[in-house]
This record gives structure tokens, C-alpha cells and sequence, in this order.
């Protein structure tokens, strides 16, 4: 695996991603900037965004079959199924994002903002709980967990490896957030309520925690697609959002603002666990 993460190329691999995913996004672009096309993409844009975010692992998928085909897949994939790893670290890739989370709305709520309780059905207490099980599941399968076969299982290694954990994070947490700037002009899409930059301070800064947790564990995969798929489980469980179409989502900057804290604890942890 190590012969095979040094003749990875990460720039291919960014590259490739972005064609992937933005190609099947134009015509949901188009038509959230007001051309018009002879197809309705009310339907298509939804498929459209799912079928993206498969991109990071297609694109790594592609460079691999590339070089060692067959054999060089089903290692790579194999990746997530290797759970020879110390509890700590999925009970972390679990509960930083909550702690995140909780920081986030509480004090988006200290300040003066308005934000929502929960964003799922509170028909019963316990319900944005039960709910938040196979929403988690979901989130790992086709709601970002996929994503880390791509930035963390294929980038991350031979990126670091060449300019450094730290920088490697910084690269590839702006790279992760420009890649979804397509989303900001489809029309519908949530994502326009809040700042485009604010967000990629976010992915910049979480990006940070990823490498730790990737590194520390011995660099296994499952536990940063644990860590995606929970922090896109807290968002709507403990949200510092509306969820309100049109509705400006000024306490996004507070989320951004608390991962930006947390970069900066992590960077200054793997410095510390870098000097000999």
C-alpha cells in the first residue's frame, strides 16, 4: 500500500474530481442563474448532486485502475473495511463533531441569532435521536462519507507526504470547499442561505481534524468516514441553521468561527506530535 501511495498523484486526482461532478452539475448551474433549457432540472438536479458527490471516489478509482487495475481497486476499497483500530478514535470521529455542533448552536443562541431546535420531526423528545440513526448510516453511504475514500483515503497520504500534514490539510480543505461551489447557484439549494467564504474557512479548518484523526489512527478510513457522515448528521440534530429556504443563515459564521478554534488546537497537536 505505501509503493502505492507514493506513485499517486493528488493534482490528477483534484483535477479529475471536479470534472467529474461539475460537468453533471452544469445544468443545474445554468438553470439556477436563469438560462434556459429545454429540459426541466427540478428532478434532475437532486440525482444530479448525489450523483457528484461520488466524484472524489470515481476519480480515485479511475487513477487507480490506471496503474494496477483490478488488484489496485480492491485493495484501495478494501480501505474502509479495516477495523483494526483503537475505539478512541471512532468514539472521537463520533463526538467531536456533536461537541462542534453543541458549541455552534448554543452559542449562535448566546449571541442573539435565531436558529432551529432541531431540523428533524420532534413528534416525540426522542425522536430527532431515532431519526439521527439511519440518517447517520445514509450520510456514511451517500451523504458525504464517500467523499473520504477520495480527500482523505487517496489525497491526504501522498500530498503530506510531499509538502507536509499541515499544509496537505490546508490544500485539500480549500480544494474540498471550492469543489462544492456549484451548489451555491442551483436554484433550491440551501447552501446559497450562507456564505460561500464562510464555508470554506470551515472545510479549510475541519480539514485539519481530518488529518489528525486519518494519521492517529493509523490512518484508517472508516474513521473519517465516521467523522463526515456524524458532522453531517449534528447539522440537522443540533443545528446552527433555519433550514428555511430565502432565509439568510447569518450563524453559519459561528460554526465556521468554532471550527476555526479547532483547526488551530489540531494543527498545533500534530506539530507537537511531529517533533521527535
Amino acid at each position: 500500500m505505501a509503493n502505492h501511495q507514493k506513485s499517486r498523484n493528488p493534482w490528477k486526482f483534484f483535477l479529475l474530481t471536479f470534472a467529474y461532478s461539475w460537468i453533471i452539475w452544469i445544468p443545474s448551474v445554468l438553470d439556477g442563474i436563469g438560462i434556459d433549457l429545454p429540459f426541466s432540472v427540478a428532478g434532475y438536479s437532486t440525482v444530479a448532486v448525489i450523483i457528484g458527490a461520488f466524484a472524489p471516489l470515481l476519480a480515485a478509482i479511475t487513477l487507480i485502475a490506471r496503474k494496477d487495475a483490478s488488484k489496485g481497486i480492491k485493495s484501495y476499497l478494501g480501505q474502509a473495511l479495516d477495523f483494526h483500530i483503537k475505539p478512541l478514535y471512532l468514539i472521537l470521529a463520533l463526538v467531536l463533531p456533536l461537541v462542534i455542533h453543541v458549541i455552534a448552536h448554543y452559542l449562535a443562541l448566546g449571541v442573539g441569532l435565531d436558529v432551529a431546535q432541531t431540523l428533524f420531526p420532534t413528534e416525540t423528545p426522542i425522536a430527532p435521536i431515532i431519526l439521527a440513526i439511519p440518517y447517520f448510516i445514509l450520510m456514511m453511504v451517500i451523504g458525504g462519507g464517500q467523499e473520504e475514500f477520495g480527500w482523505r483515503g487517496y489525497a491526504q497520504e501522498p500530498l503530506q507526504e510531499k509538502i507536509g500534514v499541515i499544509p496537505a490539510s490546508l490544500v485539500i480543505g480549500v480544494i474540498w470547499g471550492i469543489w462544492h461551489l456549484p451548489l451555491w447557484f442551483m436554484a433550491g439549494d440551501l447552501h446559497s442561505a450562507y456564505s460561500f467564504l464562510a464555508f470554506v474557512m470551515m472545510t479549510t479548518s475541519i480539514s485539519v481534524m481530518y488529518a489528525w484523526l486519518y494519521n492517529s489512527s493509523g490512518k484508517k478510513l472508516i474513521v473519517v468516514i465516521f467523522f463526515h457522515a456524524m458532522n453531517n448528521t449534528a447539522a440537522p440534530l443540533l443545528p446552527f441553521l433555519h433550514g428555511i429556504e430565502g432565509k439568510p443563515e447569518s450563524a453559519y459564521w459561528i460554526y465556521a468561527a468554532v471550527n476555526m478554534v479547532f483547526g488551530f488546537v489540531f494543527a498545533y497537536v500534530l506539530v507537537k506530535e511531529s517533533k521527535p
